[in-house]
């Protein structure tokens, strides 16, 4: 029996854990969004490879023919990340979407009020989106 009481334990201290993480996580990450301007990155999330070989190119002394070759390199980095993001999204949502529930779960009710939105701000802003 004292086995059990111990396993016991440290699970329950695991998936407090793990919970806590995860609210701190999306704590750091409404903050770091909410310091975007309006509508995420200027020129959107389309125009990432641009804005890396841009902050890159000033570290790096970049000459034009680097920061073309770059931006090649980055937009067909981009475009393959896409297709994958595009395969696992479901996954992704599902998982996103279990992981809510069961926080949800173990919450009260002034808890679950605040947290549910947290959730309805974070797909105001557009995060875990299918695009």
């Amino acid at each position: 029996m004292k086995d059990y009481k111990g396993i016991a334990g440290v699970l329950i201290t695991f998936l407090i854990g793990g919970v806590v993480g995860a609210i701190i996580n999306q704590h750091i990450c409404t903050i770091r969004m909410e310091h975007m301007p309006p509508g995420g990155p200027k020129g959107g999330p389309g125009n990432m490879p641009e804005m890396v070989v841009k902050h890159i190119a000033k570290d790096l002394n970049l000459d034009q023919a680097q920061k073309e070759n770059i931006l090649f390199i980055m937009k067909t980095m981009n475009k393959k990340m896409n297709v994958i993001h595009r395969q696992l999204f479901p996954q992704i949502k599902m998982i996103l979407e279990e992981a809510d529930n069961t926080t949800l779960l173990i919450l009260n009710a002034d808890q679950k009020e605040k947290f549910i939105k947290i959730i309805e701000r974070r797909n105001r802003h557009g995060f875990f989106r299918e695009e």
